[in-house]
């Protein structure tokens, strides 16, 4: 690094140590610390506001490695009326319980890119924190509907889109309750959308469908939001322009705005990293990614033998879905779309 860049850098690195209680000398000297308490809060509020969607669920801090869900939704009604008594509903406390497991983002930063960054004079921490943080969050929503499973040694060839970080929501479901991930149409292991004989001729059928698969009591909720992914989204543009026989400006305000209205009496998006293929009907509040509060670590450290900064945050997560009945799906590997096959 230039020598206004080691001192910009230095200036962050003590910036850091007073945001989160930390020892300065240990932070300058690139020591890993640890984060609790409020400043961990910080840290979970600093990554959260990288996206919007994080924003919209649950990201608390919680004390346990595993245990009982924190928001934990009843997934049955609770009023009555007893004309010798009281009403009550006894609720089952037993079912899936969360477990947080070791995950680690790290990342080098070259030096070259540090000087570019210096030469914005006081944009310099802004433009570090929103390049790591950034990250953070698009890899958080990806291992959330990506991940299958936890590998001692994960390996990004074999699982470039993070499948073996954690389990995350969708596998939350498939474990938890399979009956409420769509696996197939009339034909086995296919769910085929659009075209002719096809098991759902639009978004709004599948929406409706789905729907029905809800917990009674979550059917006729206002908060429902139906996810769904890229290709559907564009298949279905697709299919509008052509039936209305749209001209190719008229076809680019519909896939830009038109469409993304509602779908099955629900409003419709497109999460970050959310399987093209992929369609959930859940509510925000349902989706929730814990952390174990006394977990968190970070190192910001100038590394000669590579040439760069590096950026570490460790800490323990769990990607709950805290009502199963409140949360349905398809198994977006098995969607097929007219004239191919199911996406990877």
């Amino acid at each position: 690094m230039k020598k206004d860049t080691k001192a910009l850098f230095k200036q962050f690195q003590a910036r850091i140590a007073k945001q989160y209680d930390t020892d300065p000398v240990d932070v300058l000297a690139g020591k890993q610390f640890e984060i609790t308490g409020p400043q961990g809060e910080k840290l979970l509020g600093a990554v959260q506001t990288r996206s919007d969607f994080l924003q919209k669920i649950n990201m608390p801090l919680v004390m346990d490695i595993q245990g009982e869900k924190v928001f934990s939704g009843l997934q049955q009604t609770i009023t009555g009326r007893r004309e010798n008594g009281r009403y009550r509903q006894v609720i089952d406390p037993n079912g899936a319980k969360y477990l947080c497991v070791e995950t680690d983002s790290g990342i080098v930063i070259s030096w070259l890119r540090m000087d570019t960054w210096a030469r914005m004079g006081p944009q310099f921490m802004a433009l570090y924190a929103m390049y790591v943080q950034q990250q953070i969050a698009l890899d958080q929503c990806m291992v959330g509907w990506r991940g299958i499973s936890v590998a001692a040694n994960t390996d990004t060839t074999a699982n470039p889109l993070l499948e073996d970080v954690n389990k995350g929501w969708m596998q939350w479901m498939r474990d938890n309750k399979p009956e409420n991930i769509m696996e197939e149409g009339a034909k086995a292991g296919k769910i085929s959308i659009y075209g002719t004989d096809a098991d759902y001729a639009n978004l709004d059928d599948l929406g409706y469908d789905l729907r029905q698969g809800l917990g009674e009591a979550h059917r006729e909720r206002t908060d429902l939001v139906f996810m769904v992914g890229a290709d559907l989204v564009a298949k279905e543009a697709a299919i509008v322009s052509k039936d209305k026989g749209l001209v190719p400006t008229e076809r680019a305000a519909v896939k830009q705005f038109d469409l993304m209205g509602t779908f099955g009496g629900m409003p419709a998006t497109i999460p970050p990293n959310f399987p093209a293929r992929g369609a959930v009907i859940t509510t925000y509040n349902n989706l929730s990614l814990y952390t174990q509060d006394a977990s968190m670590r970070r190192q910001v450290k100038d590394d000669d033998d590579i040439k760069g900064v590096v950026d570490s945050y460790l800490r323990r997560e769990a990607y709950v879905v805290e009502d199963e009945s409140l949360f349905v799906g398809v198994e977006f590997a098995n969607v097929v779309l007219p004239g191919d096959t199911p996406a990877p």
